[in-house]
């Protein structure tokens, strides 16, 4: 029996054959080779079935396959039960990977082990509202874990494959959030969980360059704050996000508020009154 690969790398996907050849060539590229890939398509209507397929004899152990229904909790946990690695890695299909990643990742893990883990992500730009976006996602990481109640980038999860069964994976049933549900279980089960700062993957921001960044940002500092204050959260309003494009000026003030944010020790009080200042922020 081949040996044990010390990650194994799940993608759910449903209509990607544009940006999932790009993630699956930046893994051929991994300096780190211990890998297995399972791609599990929500039968999609474009070709991504297809394009994935092609990679099979690239990528060492790469399986295929589909789930009947359109369900990112259930593609993930149909790609879990496929996988044997150490580590199982929940990767968006539209994210992209610095050829160190895996690499950076394993020498964290093996350095400070822990249990379950999200990352810091990059901008696919330098382009000011590319850097905007991808600080406030890292603010909004370490703003969780100041309560206690760590959440996690649906992007980019990874857990020990043991915690996964522990836990029971991820929801099917939630439609929202169902990402901060499954660290929030994990925490709470007594298992530890990290923020990685170093590697950082490159998050796609394509929800955000459709909606507007700054308003992406007040709806996400609007469900945090929620969620602090324990408010019930309506999903029709808060999900999907909407916005329109705002003036260069705008994002610099905004980015300048994040930076304060993220580099200051504050407390939870200090988070809520940062927060509220987000939500109310105007151009």
């Amino acid at each position: 029996m081949p040996q044990r690969p010390f990650f194994s790398i799940i993608i759910p996907a449903l209509n990607e054959e544009k940006y999932l050849p790009k993630l699956l060539d930046d893994l051929i590229n991994q300096t780190f080779q211990s890998f297995e890939v399972t791609i599990v398509d929500g039968h999609s209507d474009d070709q991504t079935f297809k394009k994935a397929s092609e990679y099979v004899n690239k990528i060492p152990s790469l399986k295929v396959t589909s789930s009947t229904r359109r369900n990112v909790s259930i593609q993930r946990n149909m790609g879990a039960k496929l996988s044997r690695g150490e580590y199982l890695i929940f990767s968006d299909a539209d994210n992209r990977l610095p050829k160190y990643f895996l690499e950076g990742l394993h020498y964290q893990l093996i350095y400070k082990p822990t249990d379950a883990f999200t990352c810091w992500v990059l901008p696919e730009t330098n382009n000011q509202k590319d850097k905007t976006i991808a600080t406030s996602l890292n603010l909004l990481l370490e703003a969780s874990l100041l309560t206690k109640n760590p959440t996690g980038l649906g992007a980019m999860i990874g857990c020990k494959n043991s915690v996964f069964k522990k836990t029971t994976g991820f929801d099917p049933k939630i439609g929202f959030a169902e990402d901060t549900d499954f660290v929030r279980r994990v925490y709470k089960n007594g298992h530890s969980f990290r923020v990685i700062h170093d590697p950082r993957f490159i998050v796609s921001l394509r929800r955000y360059h459709a909606h507007g960044t700054i308003k992406v940002i007040q709806k996400s500092a609007t469900l945090l704050l929620k969620y602090l204050t324990k408010q019930p959260i309506d999903q029709k309003q808060e999900y999907p996000m909407g916005g329109k494009a705002f003036k260069k000026s705008s994002d610099d003030n905004l980015i300048t508020k994040l930076d304060l944010f993220l580099n200051k020790p504050i407390k939870k009080q200090k988070i809520l009154e940062q927060l509220q200042s987000l939500i109310e922020f105007e151009e």
